[in-house]
């Protein structure tokens, strides 16, 4: 997965509304969510549930489907998975190995300092 496509589906999650949606259908698993079910589990509107489902359905990472009367929807689970997993395995552990190979080359950093700009995220900070 390209950097683009990292940003593609990453920006699935960057509103409130669509993580509310992925974490709550989520826990519902596999069998989906009416749309009432998801409006009442989220206390979101069914207009806001329909926007934000829509973005979320043109990246994939829903499906929605008619039952009956009702409109399902469905997390893509094995998307969700290559997703995390793939981030896992290219922006994992190696992060914390660039930031430390950067901290050695940069002669003003304090010995064993591992607090850098580059990755604030460190578990040394």
């Amino acid at each position: 997965m390209d950097a683009k496509e990292f940003a593609r589906f990453f920006g699935g999650f960057s509103t409130e509304k669509r993580v509310k949606l992925i974490r709550t259908l989520m826990e519902a698993g596999r069998p989906g969510l009416s749309l009432i079910d998801l409006s009442r589990k989220t206390d979101l509107s069914v207009i806001d549930i329909g926007i934000a489902a829509e973005a979320l359905l043109l990246m994939g990472l829903v499906d929605i489907k008619i039952k009956g009367e009702n409109k399902m929807l469905f997390l893509n689970f094995d998307l969700i998975s290559k997703i995390f997993d793939e981030a896992y395995h290219t922006f994992g552990a190696g992060r914390f190995l660039v930031a430390k190979e950067v901290v050695e080359d940069d002669p003003s950093a304090a010995p064993g300092d591992t607090n850098t700009a580059a990755d604030p995220a460190s578990p040394s900070s």
